[in-house]
């Protein structure tokens, strides 16, 4: 019987990918034009070293914070516009990206409907990240969520281990006091979120927003399919 629907966060819940792409530009045009052709190549530099700096993070390389510094500073110099050797410099940077990124941050029109939804069917919700907690939990507060949320569990709340790694999925459950086949658990990204949590003994959903993907697991496109996945029988614990 499923007791708990644990989601991703970015790209799931929030519009992670669309927020920072704006808040990128709507940075970098408080300082130089930014015409349209440049505009692509900026956010085509910046997605491809998030993945790399993000990745060396995840791999216990570098802090949350030192990632993000080090995709800024590689990110002006790549682009044409170095940052001075001071590290307070780059902090500066960072943090003016980060307030038009909370500015443009939106949830999926879908979202509140399904907690809403799943609430009412009295099914237990969580959030698990591979991102920084507390980046994470202010997102979530001032989108209005977090407290429909009965935990939130992320990398450094585990030392570090992160999706794929068993281990995160095996922390939220024993988080909400739940064995693993009594989750489920939604991710936007096939192998990490919907096949790990297969692997960990969760029931997997993939949420492909795009309705592009085929696969061999549960698929969604948009989150009010997901009740339709769950059991006749999905009720809290204890009720």
């Amino acid at each position: 019987m499923i007791r708990a629907v644990v989601f991703d966060i970015d790209d799931t819940l929030v519009d992670f990918s669309g927020a920072t792409g704006r808040g990128l530009l709507a940075h970098l045009a408080t300082t130089r034009a930014v015409r349209p052709t440049d505009a692509e190549q900026y956010l085509a530099l910046w997605r491809h070293l998030e993945q790399i700096h993000f990745t060396a993070y995840l791999r216990g390389e570098c802090t949350f914070t030192e990632q993000r510094r080090r995709r800024a500073r590689e990110f002006c110099a790549t682009a044409g516009f170095p940052l001075g050797p001071e590290e307070s410099e780059t902090d500066a940077w960072v943090a003016r990206y980060l307030e038009h990124c909370d500015e443009a941050f939106t949830l999926f029109p879908d979202v509140l409907p399904a907690l809403d939804t799943l609430r009412h069917a009295q099914v237990r919700l969580a959030a698990m990240s591979n991102s920084d907690r507390a980046y994470q939990h202010r997102k979530l507060t001032a989108l209005g969520i977090r407290d429909r949320l009965e935990a939130l569990v992320c990398c450094d709340d585990v030392d570090g281990v992160a999706k794929p790694d068993p281990r995160i999925f095996h922390a939220v459950c024993d988080r909400l006091g739940l064995a693993p086949a009594e989750t489920v658990y939604v991710g936007d990204r096939l192998d990490s979120d919907a096949r790990a949590a297969i692997a960990a003994g969760l029931t997997g959903v993939w949420l492909d927003r795009t309705g592009d993907g085929q696969a061999d697991v549960p698929t969604i496109t948009t989150l009010d399919q997901l009740v339709r996945l769950l059991p006749a029988r999905t009720v809290r614990k204890g009720s």
